[in-house]
């Protein structure tokens, strides 16, 4: 599993993810949390959603 996120400083961190078929959505204040998170759940490989990656991750489905 990859997680996908894009980390805004006024936004927070907004996460993208497929947990078992479903497309999961989730939000954290910072990437402290996020990173906490991760590790604590999931252990797996982070994605992070930038201008350059965004235009491939659409067409890939994957956001």
């Amino acid at each position: 599993m990859k997680i996908y996120f894009e980390n805004n400083r006024q936004a927070g961190v907004q996460v993208t993810y497929d947990l078992d078929g479903v497309r999961m959505y989730d939000y954290f204040d910072n990437m402290y949390r996020f990173r906490c998170w991760v590790a604590h759940e999931y252990d797996c490989e982070t994605v992070e959603i930038t201008d350059s990656n965004y235009r491939q991750l659409v067409e890939q489905g994957v956001i």
